[in-house]
């Protein structure tokens, strides 16, 4: 019997429980220049910044990786339809 009574209590709680919890306190706007200085000062920050090594390093050709890549996926896909052809 204790058992039928838990499921309506329950959602008696989820439905009253935020009537008990106090509501947020206001506060003032933030100042709209505030937020324009922040983004100004970051500005030059970001325009100077370069990722390590960029001088130093030359990234390989990947048109031998696609190559590769597309002959060993064209490669099992040959041989699994050798191996389980299906009905025909």
């Amino acid at each position: 019997m204790a058992r039928r009574a838990v499921l309506p209590l329950a959602l008696l709680a989820l439905f009253l429980a935020p009537a008990f919890v106090p509501a947020a306190p206001r506060t003032a706007p933030d100042a709209p220049g505030a937020v324009s200085a922040a983004a100004a000062g970051a500005v030059p920050l970001l325009l100077m910044a370069e990722p390590a090594m960029a001088e130093d390093y030359m990234m390989p050709p990947s048109w031998p990786f696609v190559l590769v890549f597309v002959a060993a996926a064209s490669a099992l896909l040959v041989v699994g339809n050798f191996i389980f052809p299906g009905k025909r």
